[in-house]
């Protein structure tokens, strides 16, 4: 894990998506600091760095979130801000609705975000059910799958410096999963309910990539709908980003960094009475 930075006033918490990892959110750990705030990331159990053991129930939902809360209630502090992408926003959002309305979490970040039931289980997920050895054989062709939807066009031509390396990167990322891991993690997966968001007192801005085949933006507006019906006392705001798809922060890091200052800037202001 990853903690940088400034004092405790601010805390900015990084959650990544479904087996990411936080050098995904690079670009914006930097920024976060530069800005003095304090930053929290880390690589959930079975991402990234963080142990890879054969238990399959180390990677249930139950247990991805009671470690999420055990890391913000370690590091939390005054006021704290959570970026989620993919999965990711979906367990940010959930970690809102279970810390409840102390005003500990003025803010949420969901980056590509997604909730259920709509797309849960979706078709994607559903190979996984799959034995292992299986899924071993098909690891060459889910990569590349993943990384033509998870990329905008422009990115995949390569056309820059820059994008010839994330490409690189994401490839050289995704074929170090383990499959084992990959099974237990997408056969386990909950996504937030409408139920929870109904709980969730933090204002919400949602980013999208226009070209996202993941959880594409009508899947942000959806949620974006949904927070502002049950919530509408709430700011809610969506964005929906040029040129770029799923890996929005990573296609577009100096747009998505400035809507994240300019988010966190305006939640902290005092709020004039009305």
């Amino acid at each position: 894990g990853v903690q940088e930075g400034g004092t405790d006033d601010v805390v900015i918490f990084f959650v990544h998506g479904s087996m990411g990892h936080l050098q995904q959110f690079e670009h914006q750990i930097l920024f976060c600091v530069s800005k003095g705030w304090s930053v929290v990331a880390f690589d959930a159990y079975g991402c990234g760095g963080s142990p890879k053991p054969y238990d399959g129930g180390a990677y249930s939902f139950e247990e991805q979130f009671e470690d999420l809360k055990a890391v913000y209630l370690k590091y939390k502090g005054r006021r704290n801000f959570i970026i989620g992408h993919s999965y990711g926003s979906s367990m940010a959002l959930q970690l809102s609705a279970a810390m409840g309305g102390d005003g500990c979490i003025p803010g949420l970040v969901l980056i590509g975000p997604g909730f259920g039931p709509s797309h849960y289980p979706s078709k994607s997920v559903k190979i996984f059910r799959n034995p292992v050895i299986l899924l071993q054989l098909l690891a060459p062709l889910l990569r590349r799958g993943f990384i033509q939807r998870a990329l905008h066009r422009e990115t995949l031509e390569r056309k820059t410096v820059e994008h010839q390396r994330l490409v690189e990167r994401i490839a050289a990322k995704q074929g170090s999963n383990a499959m084992h891991i990959c099974k237990s993690f997408y056969t386990q997966m909950e996504w937030v309910t409408p139920e929870t968001i109904q709980r969730v007192e933090s204002e919400v801005m949602l980013l999208v990539g226009e070209g996202d085949k993941m959880l594409p933006p009508q899947n942000s507006a959806n949620l974006a709908e949904l927070l502002r019906m049950q919530r509408p006392q709430r700011e809610t705001e969506l964005h929906v980003l040029k040129n770029s798809s799923h890996q929005v922060m990573q296609e577009l890091p100096q747009e998505v960094n400035k809507l994240i200052d300019g988010f966190v800037v305006r939640t902290l202001r005092p709020r004039r009475a009305v």
